[in-house]
């Protein structure tokens, strides 16, 4: 059973079982993931960078069999020895999204999932190109703005579908941090200017990246830890015991949040 270690990533081949059409297959799966901590590397557009491409790629599966892809939770456990087992096919890590993408256009996913896996691809893909060269940076412009153009599509979408609930907002300001990427810096700020307190970021956090976007700055842009922590790590609000109440019973716990006005 072959085990990859990537720092404190871990990645296992594993069988899996396919929900489509039922072929017990092998594929690699993150098996450990290290927790978030305030000095993790987090861009603005809530990525967290991955040391590499493999560990993110490890959290998509694709069928051999019907080429059915989605997330490797989808896939039910398998009790084969991997080694017996046909492998997965073996492409091109960012490429696992886009199949995932397709699979779900195809088996009618709300255009929120297939937002996320287009991002999940667009991060797939930027970390391809960790440690890369110059020369071979040459094309990553063309495939990053695939991505985004893709996730803006998918995401425009959803958010006018008006039949979910969620955290709408949240989902308005990763689109305003897409389009800036993308440099539709007008659109970036309408989105930007939606989002409210329900979205459970730090304010200083979205007022920044409006203001990027109204300077036309495309760039991503790394998380100070404390925002990270903010956003990651929130700690609970420990309120004072009301007078009268016995300074034994236990104080209550509220979360706090992350949206000051």
């Amino acid at each position: 059973m072959q085990t990859i270690e990537i720092q404190d990533f871990v990645i296992r081949e594993s069988s899996v079982l396919c929900p489509s059409c039922l072929t017990p297959f092998a594929t690699p799966l993150l098996e450990k993931m290290p927790d978030i901590t305030p000095e993790t590397t987090v861009e603005a557009d809530l990525h967290r960078v991955l040391p590499d491409a493999a560990i993110r790629g490890a959290l998509i599966a694709i069928c051999p069999a019907c080429i059915f892809t989605s997330w490797s939770s989808a896939f039910g456990m398998h009790f084969f020895v991997p080694e017996l087992l046909v492998p997965a096919p073996q492409i091109e890590y960012p490429k696992k999204f886009a199949h995932a993408v397709l699979t779900g256009r195809k088996n009618g996913a709300h255009p929120l999932d297939r937002a996320m896996l287009a991002l999940n691809g667009c991060w797939c893909a930027r970390e391809t190109y960790i440690g890369a060269t110059q020369e071979q940076l040459a094309g990553y412009q063309a495939e990053n703005e695939r991505w985004l153009t893709l996730a803006s599509q998918e995401m425009e979408t959803a958010l006018n579908d008006t039949s979910w609930n969620g955290n709408r907002a949240r989902y308005s300001y990763l689109q305003g941090e897409i389009l800036r990427q993308l440099g539709d810096f007008h659109g970036a700020v309408r989105y930007f200017d939606m989002v409210n307190r329900d979205c459970l970021l730090p304010v200083e956090l979205v007022r920044h990246q409006r203001t990027l976007a109204v300077e036309g700055n495309p760039v991503p842009i790394v998380l100070p830890p404390h925002l990270v922590e903010q956003i990651f790590l929130p700690k609970p609000l420990i309120m004072p015991t009301p007078q009268g109440q016995s300074q034994n019973t236990p104080a209550k716990l509220v979360q706090t949040s992350n949206y000051a006005s």
